[in-house]
């Protein structure tokens, strides 16, 4: 189902807005255009042969499997001491680009994204790039929107950053 123009540039700006607030470390913000249902997955990838490519993704299994409620708990942990993996701060740049927009039946859409991020930390030259697709529904409440989920797809099969305490 099609889409208005106003529609699509309300969803792109949405997605840019995501982008600038993780981007500049504002957690908080970011958390708040969450649904308090929402979920937060990244499952794991798996090499597999050509006849087997649609058991690439392990659905049952994976690097997040988070809530709105275990997001905000690792937003808090970044605010303390003893989030060392996060000290310093990493610098990231989120580079989201070919949205697609679905219309599903219950006023909810359906956005892929695909998303390049760069992370570098310290006064190191090296720098981490994540590759992904990245599969949300979102719904309007109040005016707003909001994420009631999110699928991150990584291109990786082995992820070559030492952490993943960072947001895709």
């Amino acid at each position: 189902m099609s889409i208005n123009e106003s529609t699509f540039r309300e969803l792109e700006a949405f997605i840019y807005k995501e982008a600038e607030l993780l981007d500049n470390h504002q957690y908080d913000q970011w958390l708040e255009l969450w649904d308090e249902q929402a979920t937060y997955r990244m499952p794991v990838r798996v090499t597999h042969t050509k006849r087997q490519q649609d058991q690439e993704f392990q659905e049952d299994f994976g690097h997040f499997d988070e809530t709105k409620e275990m997001l905000g708990m690792r937003i808090n942990r970044l605010k303390t001491s003893t989030a060392w993996a996060e000290d310093p701060p990493s610098r990231t740049r989120h580079f989201v680009t070919n949205l697609r927009i679905n219309s599903l039946n219950n006023d909810q859409y359906e956005l892929k994204t695909n998303l390049m991020l760069y992370r570098n930390r310290s006064d190191a030259a090296d720098h981490d790039i994540l590759s992904a697709e990245r599969q949300d529904i979102v719904y309007q409440k109040d005016g707003e929107w909001r994420f009631v989920q999110r699928v991150i797809y990584l291109d990786q099969a082995t992820l070559g950053t030492l952490n993943l305490s960072i947001f895709l």
